[in-house]
């Protein structure tokens, strides 16, 4: 019975990895249409998309309880086949016992020693094996935990003795290259020079894909270049502390993310390396021009947003993020397309907190509406990758290049 008993365990372990892998991809599959729907719940509703995410995820469903029942039955007959063992081992062992007593004469009480033995170990053979599959899933979950524990992230953070930045300093792209992991066959900057002086505010354009986002991606450390060094104080950025790094910059993107929190956590959350005085975030909101609203609401400070601030407008989500932005003082103030998003109106209140913010700071900013650029130190046009005309609103009228068929492409004139 052993053998047989070893055998049921061994194809258990082989095949249960296959079809507990199985089961647990389509659960994930499943997982993340549910969490995509739920997530864009009005998109879906606008759309008349529940049936078609319902019958997705159904689909899914239905893969992994095939593979649960695959799974399961191939337990069950395992672990019965475990308990059982020893009964049929004592059966055995009597009835061959009473054959050898009966035809060669071996003493009974040798027969009695021989099939306790064998009641015994076959009995805490199958209480052991009862544990089989708790040890395949254990080994499986260690095999996943250990991967993480020994994975060797792309991005590494120098030690916090390192280079630290202690005083406003320059930015400097020289000659970065990048492609994304995803897309390794598309060439994003393809030799990038760019240098941006203390307190200056920089304005990338240019046309979709050319590269403008990547390059504030890649002055966060979100990704390393592929060739070439991102500088500030001329101190490349790979040799300074994440934490230090990211410190000193404050972002306002399209789409600003902002959590099931109060007003008051969600502009603190801009700087956690410290317990944000209230004074400082009423006056962080003030300079966002969002004080007043906020005063002006019931619960003022301490109102919960709801999940992914679905109780605010446009504007008023951009403007708590830029609060959440200026919290931190940051010397360097990334603006990711932060008005492009909104209406008329919504963007003239935003934009005259930006013009607020970016005092005294150096700022790089993303535009997609080239009105909101026009006083920005220099305007930087990019095109396939690299700087293609560079200089402030009026020079750049003056060349008649890349810059004026943008204007031309969103005003119809370039002497507009």
């Amino acid at each position: 019975m052993v053998p047989v008993v070893f055998a049921g365990v061994f194809l258990e372990a082989r095949f249960m990895l296959g079809h507990g892998l199985k089961e647990k991809t389509a659960i994930e599959a499943a997982t993340k249409i549910a969490v995509e729907a739920i997530g864009n719940i009005r998109t879906v509703a606008s759309l008349c998309g529940e049936q078609l995410f319902l019958d997705q995820y159904l689909v899914e469903l239905r893969l992994a309880q095939q593979a649960a029942r695959r799974k399961t039955g191939l337990r069950g007959a395992v672990f019965s086949l475990g308990q059982t063992a020893w009964f049929y081992g004592y059966g055995l062992s009597l009835y061959y016992g009473g054959y050898l007593v009966a035809t060669e004469g071996l003493p009974y009480k040798d027969i009695i020693k021989i099939s306790e033995a064998l009641i015994f170990g076959a009995w805490m053979l199958g209480q052991t094996l009862a544990f089989v599959p708790n040890y395949n899933a254990a080994k499986s979950a260690a095999g996943r935990l250990f991967y993480l524990v020994d994975r060797k992230p792309c991005i590494s953070s120098p030690d916090e003795n390192a280079n630290e930045l202690k005083a406003a300093g320059s930015i400097e792209y020289s000659e970065v290259k990048f492609k994304y992991p995803t897309r390794p066959e598309v060439s994003v900057l393809r030799g990038l020079d760019l240098l941006i002086s203390p307190g200056q505010m920089v304005a990338l354009v240019g046309p979709s894909g050319c590269g403008k986002s990547t390059c504030i991606q890649l002055l966060q450390r979100f990704y390393e270049p592929s060739l070439g060094t991102v500088s500030i104080q001329e101190k490349n950025i790979a040799s300074v502390p994440l934490d230090c790094l990211r410190a000193q910059m404050g972002i306002v993107s399209q789409e600003p993310v902002l959590f099931d929190r109060t007003i008051a956590e969600n502009i603190a959350y801009g700087d956690n390396s410290r317990e944000v005085p209230m004074e400082e975030i009423i006056e962080a909101a003030k300079k966002a021009n969002i004080h007043s609203f906020i005063s002006s609401l019931p619960l003022g400070y301490e109102t919960r947003l709801g999940s992914k601030g679905t109780q605010l407008s446009g504007g008023q989500k951009q403007r708590i993020a830029i609060a959440r932005a200026l919290v931190r003082n940051p010397r360097v103030l990334l603006l990711d397309e932060a008005t492009s998003a909104l209406d008329t109106h919504s963007e003239k209140v935003v934009q005259a907190a930006l013009d607020q913010a970016k005092a005294g700071r150096t700022c790089i900013t993303i535009a997609h509406r080239l009105a909101t650029v026009q006083q920005a130190d220099i305007i930087c046009v990019l095109n396939r990758g690299v700087v293609a005309e560079m200089g402030s609103h009026s020079q750049l009228l003056e060349k008649q290049g890349l810059y004026c068929q943008l204007l031309r492409q969103a005003a119809g004139n370039c002497e507009q």
